[in-house]
């Protein structure tokens, strides 16, 4: 009997999964150059509404993120660390079944329903406790 935990990925799937990965992985790494660049532009939320939106600071919380400073990413947006504690796990998973060559039928327990909650829990939490700083 052949064991169905994984499915073959055909070259589109890998290519895709490893472009996925890289691109990710290349944009925050980026992040600290964007923000010292004078192409970084600001919140149209804060704009509109003069308030903080759910991820004001998750640029600034992704340069300190890959730079290894996570105290300062905490400080500048403690619910986008989970978001990006997330991403990097997602970018290396895929990166990984991309090289492989291999996808896990069952999920992940990081790409399930709760743990994406969990995280968009956490970013709205977040928001709310910045929210009432500034009220």
């Amino acid at each position: 009997m052949a064991n169905r935990s994984w499915v073959s990925l055909g070259r589109p799937q890998r290519l895709q999964r490893v472009g996925v990965g890289l691109l990710l992985s290349c944009a925050m790494a980026a992040t600290p150059w964007w923000l010292s660049s004078q192409l970084s532009v600001g919140c149209a939320f804060r704009a509109v509404t003069g308030l903080p939106c759910p991820l004001c600071g998750g640029t600034h919380a992704c340069a300190a993120f890959v730079q290894g400073d996570w105290a300062a990413a905490w400080a500048a947006n403690p619910g986008a660390v989970g978001v990006l504690v997330l991403m990097v796990v997602v970018t290396a998973q895929w990166g990984a079944e991309g090289l492989a060559g291999w996808r896990r039928v069952c999920p992940w327990p990081w790409e399930g329903r709760v743990a994406l909650g969990a995280v968009m829990a956490g970013l709205v939490v977040s928001w709310v406790v910045t929210l009432a700083a500034w009220i």
